[in-house]
């Protein structure tokens, strides 16, 4: 969505959200974003409508519609190419980095204003306020998201493999130590005295996962439902009546509530994007899970040196 206000901003359209036919809702006919969202009429001088609108058919096919890959959105948005179709359509992941030219600064910058843009409905807040206040008032929080793929995406021979090696959680204790030393390097600067003192969030999309990072010092996660393993995160739960939204109202409030926490241990997602660039990178008191195991800092710098010679 920030990707397509971006492009809407530069082509001076409007930009119209619909979020239909989403596989973790039962219901392919909600819109998700209005279900668990407020609806702005504005964003960032951008006006907004949301689905169902009686804007006129852009369905695929349509020969008023043009869907576009993030190529060649990054190509109208330059100028570079033109259109006369009245829609847009952007469908795959058009994130800003695969769009806006740079530099860095200024994704980051329009990204955290896109953000400061977006709030979850009443219930949605609520019930992050609700846990919040019941477990981390107070605290110095370190959160931890660990995204495992929950048996999709990311093994051999998979979409995206490679994106989040999983081989790191093969062994498990060993991996919840190397968590639990990062949890503690994010206290370090405190006064000595308070440093034990710490609550740790965890966000995970598997039950597997959350039950290994239940073990952390002073661990705290509100999320209970999680999809079958080996499901992925595109599961509507069709045997529990409103287990589907329930589910949602979890994600989405773990995704707000890593933004509230003082430090960040984190694995490649955009799912703790959000947090990462609305707090600033935590000001600077996060890490990345990958760095704290030798053998992926091995892969990165003789990745660096490879490039450098070519």
């Amino acid at each position: 969505m920030a990707g397509a206000l971006w492009l809407a901003q530069r082509l001076d359209r409007p930009l119209v959200v619909d979020w239909r036919g989403q596989a973790q809702l039962r219901d392919k006919s909600l819109n998700y974003f209005v279900e668990f969202f407020e609806t702005p009429s504005e964003i960032l001088g951008v006006p907004v409508r949301y689905a169902p609108a009686d804007v006129g058919d852009y369905s695929q096919g349509s020969p008023g519609a043009r869907w576009v890959e993030p190529d060649e959105a990054a190509r109208l948005a330059s100028a570079a190419e033109t259109t006369d179709e009245e829609f847009i359509v952007c469908q795959t992941f058009h994130g800003v980095d695969r769009l806006h030219p740079g530099p860095e600064s200024q994704r980051f910058r329009f990204l955290r204003s896109f953000y400061r843009s977006i709030r979850p409905t009443e219930l949605v807040r609520e019930a992050a306020d609700t846990w919040w206040y019941e477990n981390c008032d107070g605290a110095f929080v370190v959160g931890v998201n660990v995204r495992t793929g929950n048996g999709q995406y990311y093994g051999k021979g998979m979409r995206y493999t490679g994106r989040v090696d999983i081989s790191l959680f093969d062994d498990r204790e060993r991996f919840l130590r190397k968590i639990e030393a990062a949890c503690r390097a994010r206290v370090r600067r405190l006064p000595k005295q308070i440093r034990g003192d710490f609550v740790v969030f965890y966000a995970t999309d598997s039950a597997a996962m959350s039950e290994l990072l239940s073990r952390l010092p002073g661990a705290r996660s509100r999320r209970t439902l999680y999809p079958p393993p080996g499901s992925g995160d595109l599961h509507s739960f069709d045997d529990e009546p409103d287990a589907d939204r329930r589910s949602v109202v979890d994600t989405i409030v773990d995704m707000f509530l890593l933004a509230r926490c003082d430090g960040l241990v984190w694995n490649t997602s955009v799912f703790n994007q959000y947090a990462r660039v609305s707090t600033g990178y935590f000001g600077g008191n996060h890490v990345h899970i990958e760095s704290l195991f030798l053998r992926k800092n091995l892969e990165v710098t003789l990745g660096a040196i490879q490039r450098r010679l070519r």
